[in-house]
């Protein structure tokens, strides 16, 4: 069976998952009750410790010089010193661990930047290579599950998101101006979803697997284009382009009974934002 392409896939999908979630086991509040994880030596404790208060000079030289420090190491929450540093707008600590090859978790830190509107750390993020080309900005955590690294962390404690966001759809939902313009300049867009009634294989599989998770793509990506920040700086006519949607969200709600109260909120604020200024 496995010889069909599709079969190979599905196969290597849940392989990677598997291992993943081995990997993934000794993280989050599992730090309190594993003997495995509770085992942070007393230099990890003191980097992470360092990395949450901002000690520029003890992260610079424990990175530097120390050749036994796991720079990935997570607390009892599951939280690792780039995202503790983000966390606490630390933005010369986020630099330093940045120069490391290596670094775990760097997407989390960067939706937790835009989550909290920390544009200067937003920046730094953007900056490091991993970002090269735009391509980290397109595909969502959810897309990304099949790289084997740790840009993401694919556990429920890691990480406060959806699966399905990317950082513009979340910079979009947190109406943060200035962070949807810069990924714009990056080349990160919003993709419109597929119709309803698509009956392309990935829309099958998707509705096939996980209904529910479908459905909240869907809605996560329709909030972020009805989003005034996405609408007023990504189109060349936004009130034509709300009109727009507005009439496609009118026509959903009438399919898929999850808009039927959320679709007008969107183009209220939007709307408010053009009487205002």
């Amino acid at each position: 069976q496995l010889r069909n392409p599709a079969n190979v896939t599905m196969h290597r999908r849940h392989t990677t998952l598997r291992e993943k979630g081995r990997r993934q086991a000794v993280r989050g509040p599992a730090y309190m009750f594993n003997e495995r994880g509770s085992a942070l030596t007393a230099e990890e404790e003191r980097f992470l410790d360092a990395a949450e208060y901002g000690n520029i000079p003890v992260v610079r030289k424990m990175l530097e010089e120390s050749k036994t420090l796991n720079f990935n190491c997570v607390d009892y929450m599951g939280q690792n010193a780039l995202q503790l540093a983000v966390g606490n707008e630390h933005l010369e600590v986020t630099e330093l661990l940045l120069k490391k090859d290596g670094l775990a978790r760097i997407g989390d830190g960067l939706l937790l930047a835009i989550s909290k509107g920390y544009v200067r750390i937003v920046e730094a993020i953007l900056a490091h290579p991993a970002f090269g080309g735009g391509l980290r900005l397109a595909l969502s955590t959810l897309e990304q599950e099949m790289r084997d690294d740790d840009f993401y962390a694919y556990d429920e404690d890691g990480t406060r998101f959806s699966h399905d966001i990317t950082p513009i759809v979340l910079a979009a939902h947190c109406q943060e101006y200035e962070i949807v313009h810069i990924l714009l300049t990056k080349g990160a867009r919003i993709e419109r979803p597929h119709d309803y009634f698509c009956k392309c294989s990935e829309c099958v599989e998707k509705q096939k697997k996980d209904s529910f998770s479908h459905s909240r793509s869907r809605m996560n990506a329709y909030k972020a284009l009805a989003s005034a920040a996405y609408l007023s700086l990504s189109s060349e006519d936004p009130v034509l382009t709300a009109l727009e949607l507005s009439n496609e969200l009118a026509r959903l709600a009438n399919i898929e009974t999850e808009f039927k109260v959320r679709c007008p909120i969107g183009f209220s604020s939007f709307f408010s934002f053009f009487i205002l200024y």
